[in-house]
């Protein structure tokens, strides 16, 4: 027997603003944050781009969910995008040092 996914109430659904507003915050927090932890020296403008996609995902969850399937994928997403945007520098740092190493120092 197939359940059929239960749609939430406008009221339910206002209830999601914090939450997408929370991430809202985190995320450049969480880019501050592993900026700030990491031992990157200098930050070249173009690799302000690779934020894209964790901002992104931070940016989905703003979309209100209508089921509780929807709301676990939102809570995930917006996770996953606000450690995405804390870990880049720090998988940036590790990238370059496998490449030099790599290359033969």
């Amino acid at each position: 027997m197939t359940q059929t996914p239960v749609t939430r109430s406008p009221d339910e659904r206002q209830q999601w603003l914090p939450v997408a507003a929370l991430f809202t915050v985190l995320a450049p927090v969480a880019a501050w944050c592993g900026r700030a932890t990491s031992y990157l020296p200098g930050f070249p403008p173009g690799f302000v781009l690779f934020y894209a996609l964790p901002l992104a995902m931070v940016a989905f969850t703003w979309i209100p969910p209508r089921t509780d399937a929807q709301r676990s994928r939102r809570l995930a997403l917006g996770s996953i995008g606000c450690l995405l945007a804390f870990l880049y520098p720090h998988v940036l740092l590790v990238g370059w040092f496998t490449l030099w190493a790599l290359s033969g120092g």
